[in-house]
C-alpha cells in the first residue's frame, strides 16, 4: 500500500519542531494542531514583550516534501495568518529556493524555511501579522496556553496532549477563588452577561443556560493580587 502525502510530510514534523523551538525560542510548540477551520502542520509560541508586558507570538509553519507546486503551498502558508503572527513555509530543498520562488514569497508575506536531511535554515523572515483574535486565542486555548484577563500574560491551564478536560484544566480552578489560592493555581470564571446578550442576538445557541463565555486570571495574579481579598475572608459568595 502507498504511503500518503500526508503521512511523508508527517515524519518531516518533529525535524522542524524541534528546530523551531531552538531557533525562535519558543516556549511551547506543538504539531497538528488547529481548529475546524484548518490544522496547523507546526505551531509554536515565544515570548516578546520584554520586561513590561506579557505579550507573545505564535508562528505557524506549513510543511512540504518540496514537489508541491509552490505558489499552491504559499498560499497554504499565508492562510495561517488568521491564527498566527508569523507564518512559514518549509520545504524540503537540495540547493535552495529560487529568485521566482523568493519573490512569490516577499510578495505574499511569508517567511520560507528549507528542510534538508535532519537540517533546516531560514531563509526569508516572515513579517509580522495581526491575526483574527478571537481565532488566535481559540488556537493557543488548544494548547493548553491561555491569556489572563489581568496582567496579559499567557500561562499554561494544563495538560495541551490529554483529551479530558479536567486534565487541559488540571492549573486552574472553575469559579473558586478560595480554592485558586490554595493550590496556587490559576482561576477560570464564565461571564453570563456577555453571553446573554449573545443568546438574545442569536449569535450564540444552546441548549440551556451555560455559556461558554470564559476568561482567565494567571496563578500569578490569583496569589499576588486576588489572594489579599481574602484577609477577613470578604469573597462574596456568588448568588
Amino acid at each position: 500500500m502507498p504511503v500518503k502525502k500526508k503521512e511523508l510530510e508527517a515524519t518531516l514534523y518533529p525535524v522542524v519542531e524541534a528546530w523551531m523551538r531552538k531557533h525562535f525560542q519558543c516556549f511551547k510548540t506543538g504539531v497538528n494542531v488547529g481548529l475546524s477551520y484548518s490544522r496547523v502542520d507546526v505551531l509554536g509560541v515565544r515570548d516578546v514583550g520584554g520586561d513590561l508586558s506579557g505579550e507573545v507570538e505564535s508562528i505557524c509553519i506549513e510543511v512540504k516534501r518540496g514537489s508541491e507546486p509552490f505558489a499552491t503551498a504559499s498560499g497554504q502558508a499565508l492562510g495561517y495568518q488568521v491564527y498566527a503572527n508569523r507564518v512559514y513555509l518549509a520545504a524540503v530543498r537540495a540547493e535552495g529556493f529560487d529568485r521566482s520562488e523568493l519573490d512569490i514569497a516577499s510578495h505574499l508575506g511569508i517567511g520560507l524555511v528549507q528542510i534538508k536531511g535532519s537540517q533546516c535554515r531560514e531563509v526569508l523572515s516572515s513579517p509580522y501579522h495581526k491575526p483574527i483574535t478571537r481565532m488566535s486565542l481559540q488556537l493557543l486555548e488548544r494548547m493548553a496556553l491561555c491569556q489572563c484577563q489581568l496582567c496579559g500574560t499567557f500561562f499554561e491551564s494544563g495538560d495541551s496532549k490529554s483529551k479530558l478536560l479536567s486534565e487541559r484544566w488540571s492549573n486552574v480552578s472553575r469559579e473558586d477563588l478560595r480554592k485558586a489560592v490554595a493550590n496556587e493555581k490559576g482561576l477560570v470564571f464564565w461571564n453570563r452577561e456577555l453571553s446573554e446578550r449573545k443568546r438574545k442576538l442569536g449569535l450564540r445557541v444552546t441548549k440551556d443556560d451555560s455559556t461558554y463565555e470564559r476568561r482567565y486570571f494567571c496563578p500569578d495574579c490569583v496569589f499576588h493580587v486576588f489572594s489579599e481579598f481574602l484577609s477577613g475572608d470578604r469573597i462574596p459568595e456568588r448568588v
